[in-house]
């Protein structure tokens, strides 16, 4: 064989799946049809952060009164500069993965990959040429890519997705959201702190339909507040362009019109294309890789990771890790794959944060729980820094003490969900986390309160 590990796709997970085979010894290559880092990097998580970073500023800016700062004439965002930060700092990013590869002697294939056999792949070259390469172990992580029903008459100009959001020439006067979900909610947040009339489109009953009903809520609340229309329970008739926008016609009648329309129900695995049905591997009827708690499909010595495969959790952080798994059972040692405690962040305004399950969910295991919520409004770094909207949220099994999940909705969400994931990871009780001391004046202690509450909650 030619290697002992080929990776197909060069996003989160395989890249960080090719580093980890280097570590380990292995001749390992990486395969990748456009850049690396796949969609998280070039077209989702750190695109969409930066501009949220921008938003944040602005929106820090407009409110500078509040602190006790003038700041002269009106602010302004300038979307020009604004998408060359972005740009930046994905460049930044993706020159640093390349200088890692070149450390690690991973070997950087500019290329598409389809499997000519059951070890040995043909690559169609960026430059047109082709090359075959066989492997003894092979890794599938292609990602996904936007799902866009034809009802919405996709055209990339007037209805776009997260992909065009990202590299819109300049800010449109209003958007209309197709979907409620992470992607929405965080692309109305950035949208409307600039300024642009936003509506969002939900075919559920709430937004960000598994989030705990509570947090869900106050979400909703707090977008209202930007200036965003939320009109859930609700789907998309028809699709009508018009010269100056798009109309949508909805399910109960309602009509809306904007200047452009975002797609963002949802994603479908990159699973076409690649010879995988022709060597036999199984795929679900969504699209989906199957794959074991090892990560390998019924062919063990090939593995999927990531959007590509069956497993629930379609994150970055969830495909690195599947990606090291992955590599650790290829190279002979004990791995399996568990998203039991698995982090979820939101980067709207303010931001959300869950791990493990919700009373809800807990209960309908046959938990019998506890729940304490602390709220931000009491924490004196919140109040001192201006963001004292939003609360933590704690659940707890009633007789073990152990915190079974955690939702934050509030300032620095996605930091403050990696001390819970830890507890409940490590199936922490209540009295050890409330017994831990957390320095003052931090965003934490909200987390402490709220643990302090269960731990009495439990005692009744």
């Amino acid at each position: 064989m030619d290697y002992q590990a080929a990776v197909i796709g060069a996003g989160p997970g395989g890249y960080t799946a090719a580093l980890h085979a280097a570590r380990l010894g292995m001749k390992v290559c990486l395969i990748e049809k456009s850049e690396v880092g796949g969609v998280c990097l070039n077209q989702g998580c750190i695109p969409t952060k930066t501009l949220a970073g921008s938003a944040k500023v602005f929106s820090l800016l407009t409110k500078a009164a509040d602190y006790g700062i003038d700041i002269g004439t009106e602010a302004r965002p300038d979307w020009k500069r604004i998408l060359e930060r972005k740009d930046q700092v994905v460049a930044r990013l993706v020159k640093g993965i390349h200088y890692l590869l070149d450390q690690a002697k991973v070997e950087f294939i500019g290329g598409a990959a389809a499997f000519a056999s059951e070890h040995e792949l043909k690559i169609t070259l960026t430059d047109g040429s082709e090359r075959s390469l066989s492997a003894e172990k092979i890794i599938v992580a292609t990602g996904s890519q936007p799902q866009i029903p034809e009802v919405f008459k996709y055209d990339g100009i007037k209805v776009i997705t997260s992909d065009e959001a990202l590299k819109l020439p300049e800010l449109p006067e209003s958007l209309v959201v197709v979907g409620g979900g992470v992607i929405g909610c965080e692309f109305a947040s950035i949208f409307a702190t600039f300024g642009v009339k936003v509506t969002i489109v939900e075919l559920m009953e709430q937004l960000i339909p598994n989030l705990d009903r509570e947090v869900s809520g106050s979400l909703r609340l707090q977008l209202k507040k930007k200036g965003i229309e939320v009109l859930t329970g609700v789907s998309v008739n028809e699709t009508i362009k018009e010269d100056h926008g798009v109309k949508l016609i909805l399910a109960d009648g309602k009509e809306l019109f904007a200047a452009e329309v975002l797609v963002a129900v949802g994603r479908k695995p990159n699973s076409d294309g690649m010879g995988l049905e022709g060597i036999g591997v199984r795929i679900n009827d969504r699209g989906r890789i199957e794959v074991n708690r090892n990560l390998q499909t019924n062919l063990p010595w090939i593995y999927a990771i990531g959007d590509v495969n069956d497993q629930p959790w379609d994150l970055a952080h969830a495909a690195s890790f599947q990606g090291i798994t992955a590599v650790e059972h290829l190279a002979g040692r004990p791995a399996l794959w568990s998203d039991e405690a698995m982090p979820n962040c939101i980067f709207t305004e303010p931001e959300v944060a869950t791990v493990g399950m919700t009373a809800a969910e807990a209960e309908a295991q046959g938990w019998e729980t506890v729940t304490a919520k602390a709220a931000f409004l009491a924490n004196g770094k919140a109040l001192a820094q201006g963001e004292a909207v939003g609360f933590i949220k704690v659940v707890a099994a009633k007789k073990s003490r152990r915190i079974l999940g955690v939702q934050i909705i509030g300032p620095g969400a996605g930091d403050l969900i990696a001390e819970a994931t830890l507890a409940v990871k490590h199936h922490l009780t209540v009295e050890q986390l409330a017994g831990t001391i957390h320095a003052h004046p931090t965003l934490a202690e909200s987390l402490h309160e709220a643990v302090q509450g269960a731990s009495l909650e439990a005692m009744d």
